[in-house]
């Protein structure tokens, strides 16, 4: 009975002892992983987060205060930042500031790796102090971030000093350091801390859009343009865009008709500078300015080099917008030239479009000749079997205001054409590879009897329709006498 009892005690232990184990169980799998690696800053924070459920404080306090210690930012497996920045949020978050600040404090003397690591640092002090109401200690403590020495800036090779030497080239510190002056300081004091940035050189094109635009609300419009002026001189494509975008749209918007020389010196400055490829919303805008404030023909010129420059892939569209402006201000007849143009420098896939526009308006205004011709160019890029406008267009003039051998030259040239792509698309069919074992004198021989047996086809179809359309008629040209049709 005793045994029993023994047992029974002992029973109770490893029980209890079981259930201590699996109660620590995420604990001590955490410690394992941090014997494995020490600097794994996830592992520390996993090991926070397990005392704060447990609602041990002294734990979290040691396990973070272990953490900073151990872990060294150099070989850590994460950002070791985070770890101060949680320490700190922690004695905050149980309203002991002070304690937060120490370690805050502390927190900015840490050799990190990067300097991200210490502005990111810098920028949650600051963050605390703002949560607080602090907000000249906040002002104060981003102040000091971004101080410099000449010695400092003198140094060529900045990689080799200490990241508490370099946070002066963080732009999220002086971002935040430029948005709390703009917010609590004067005009000036903000001023001072942008020009400071353009002088450092650790600005952005989104910073300068800022000072622009704090400059523009406080009517220091020169001031304004200054800034952007700088901004376009000291950055590159693409990243320049936004700015010269802004320059020109404030700038018009700004002296409008007044100042119109200027505005066209900076409309060719940017179109220097921007890859024609990629300037036509520069040169829609300078055009646009012609005509509002300029003259009527710079405008056109400027849609004419713009039509010549941009991707290839675009220039429809401009030339389309090219012919209404042109139209609008100088009648139909001033478009020819545009015309001419547009099927010399569209993309291939676009000639027969621009190629149908300019046959009507020749036929609206009765050059026939003319329009003939421009029928026959555009046919050359005009497949048949898939693009059908064209030559539906074509056979309609044709059978409106041709004869029987403009006619058949239509044909002729439908069924040349048709052969060309025909020949392109299929030289891997079986029927190709056919003709082309049986040797050139079959392969020629096969070509014409399909050429003869299609425009035959083509022809007594055609003529067919024509014959039904035209009430048996066929008009000659000049003054010929009408041919009278087969009875059917």
């Amino acid at each position: 009975h005793d045994l029993d009892v023994e047992g029974g005690d002992d029973m109770d232990l490893r029980l209890a002892r079981l259930q201590y184990l699996l109660d620590r169980r995420a604990e001590l799998l955490c410690s394992v992983r941090l014997r494995q690696n020490p600097h794994n800053v996830h592992e520390w924070h996993k090991r926070v987060k397990i005392f704060e459920e447990q609602d041990a404080p002294d734990k979290v306090i040691r396990a973070f205060a272990e953490a900073v210690q151990t872990v060294d930012p150099v070989k850590a497996d994460g950002k070791p930042h985070t770890l101060w920045v949680a320490f700190a949020r922690y004695y905050e978050d149980n309203d002991d500031c002070d304690s937060a600040r120490d370690i805050f404090e502390r927190a900015t003397q840490v050799p990190y790796r990067t300097v991200e690591d210490l502005s990111q640092v810098w920028c949650e002090y600051a963050e605390m102090e703002l949560r607080h109401d602090e907000f000249e200690k906040a002002l104060s403590l981003l102040t000091r971030a971004v101080q410099v020495s000449d010695r400092i800036l003198r140094t060529k090779d900045l990689t080799s000093l200490p990241v508490q030497q370099r946070v002066w080239k963080s732009t999220k510190v002086w971002s935040m350091l430029a948005d709390l002056e703009e917010s609590l300081g004067t005009l000036e004091s903000t001023r001072e801390v942008y020009d400071r940035m353009i002088e450092l050189k650790v600005v952005t094109p989104q910073i300068l859009l800022n000072y622009a635009h704090m400059l523009e609300e406080a009517k220091h419009f020169e001031s304004s343009f200054s800034v952007l002026e700088k901004g376009v001189n000291s950055f590159e494509w693409p990243f320049s865009k936004d700015l010269w975008i802004t320059y020109l749209n404030k700038f018009v918007a700004r002296y409008q008709g007044t100042k119109v020389e200027r505005a066209r010196d900076l409309f060719e400055q940017a179109l220097e500078k921007i890859p024609t490829g990629e300037a036509k919303p520069v040169f829609l805008m300078y055009a646009q300015f012609e005509e509002d404030h300029g003259l009527m023909k710079n405008a056109m010129a400027i849609y004419d080099r713009a039509a010549k420059s941009i991707d290839l892939k675009e220039r429809y569209d401009l030339y389309i917008q090219y012919i209404n402006k042109a139209t609008e201000f100088f009648g139909v007849t001033k478009t020819r030239p545009v015309y001419e143009a547009a099927v010399q420098n569209v993309a291939e896939g676009r000639i027969k479009d621009i190629a149908v526009r300019y046959a009507d308006l020749e036929r609206t205004l009765g050059e026939v000749d003319r329009a003939r011709a421009i029928y026959v160019y555009g046919s050359q890029y005009c497949d048949p079997g898939k693009d059908e406008e064209l030559w539906d267009r074509w056979h309609a003039f044709e059978v409106r205001h041709g004869n029987e051998d403009t006619f058949r030259e239509m044909l002729r040239i439908k069924r040349s054409v048709s052969l060309q792509f025909t020949q392109r698309h299929v030289s891997t069919s079986d029927q190709a590879t056919g003709l082309i074992e049986q040797g050139p004198s079959a392969k020629k021989a096969k070509m014409s009897n399909d050429m003869e047996a299609l425009e035959r086809q083509m022809m007594e179809g055609e003529m067919g329709n024509m014959g039904a359309s035209r009430a048996g008629d066929i008009v000659q040209s000049g003054a010929e006498e009408m041919l009278a049709a087969p009875p059917p």
